[in-house]
């Protein structure tokens, strides 16, 4: 059953689990699948595939440094 409705309680709450059911799944992606994700999607998403491309280059890097010890 659909809520409708900004204000209603129901609604609200509905919302709330279905934006932590969203976060669940994006928690569970490596950066590298998210990367690949946000590419299939319409718009830029500059500031998100900048972050991504820095956390990615970072784990390279610190596994890099491991490699050589």
């Amino acid at each position: 059953m659909k809520n409708k409705g900004k204000r209603n309680k129901a609604r609200v709450k509905q919302r709330i689990e279905e934006a932590v059911q969203r976060q669940d799944k994006r928690d569970k992606r490596t950066h590298e699948e998210q990367l690949k994700l946000i590419k299939t999607r319409p718009g830029e998403s500059k500031k998100e595939k900048h972050r991504l491309v820095g956390l990615i280059e970072q784990a390279y890097k610190k596994a890099e440094r491991k490699n050589k010890s």
